[in-house]
């Protein structure tokens, strides 16, 4: 991150400027954390949508499967007369048609779990960056409060032995 530069106070630095130097800190802290979280909520819809998608074609290639065995049931004369080989060929048409689907809502899964894991390492690490500033900021605030105390200890034993050389006005 840029250093910031302060405007010079008597012994420190402004604390106005160090206080809206921190709070400019936490507000890019929020906005980023806004932005991956609407990269996460995006990251979800597109996941399940296309789950959607897997889901519409699977109950549509069960429906099929399901008005060919009631066109079966309904027929039996015309079952015999179904070859064996074509059989055969729906059965794998339709097992094909099954193993797709699920291969893709795999990688749907994976690609949405890779997305969420990438977004939570930037939060953890935008987390952790804000609040190492904020601890160096705090360190810096407590060295100038005790340098501030210091010279006003120093301003006391000043008037202190100003009133202690005062020559007497009684003579």
């Amino acid at each position: 991150m840029a250093a910031k530069n302060f405007r010079s106070a008597f012994n420190g630095f402004n604390r106005q400027d160090v206080v809206h130097y921190i709070e400019l800190l936490n507000n890019q802290h929020k906005a980023q954390i806004e932005q991956l979280n609407n990269q996460l909520a995006i990251a979800n819809q597109k996941a399940s949508a296309g789950n959607a998608d897997l889901q519409a074609e699977l109950a549509a290639a069960l429906a099929r499967c399901a008005e060919l065995e009631a066109q079966l049931a309904s027929a039996p004369e015309k079952a015999e007369a179904v070859p064996a080989q074509e059989e055969l060929e729906f059965y794998r048409r339709a097992e094909q048609a099954e193993r797709m689907a699920r291969e893709r809502a795999q990688q749907i899964y994976t690609q949405a779990n890779a997305i969420l894991a990438d977004t939570a390492a930037k939060a953890e690490a935008a987390v952790a960056e804000v609040a190492d500033l904020a601890g160096q900021a705090n360190a810096r605030l407590q060295a100038y409060q005790q340098a501030i105390n210091g010279t006003q200890e120093l301003f006391q034993n000043a008037i202190s032995a100003l009133y202690a050389i005062k020559p007497d006005s009684e003579v």
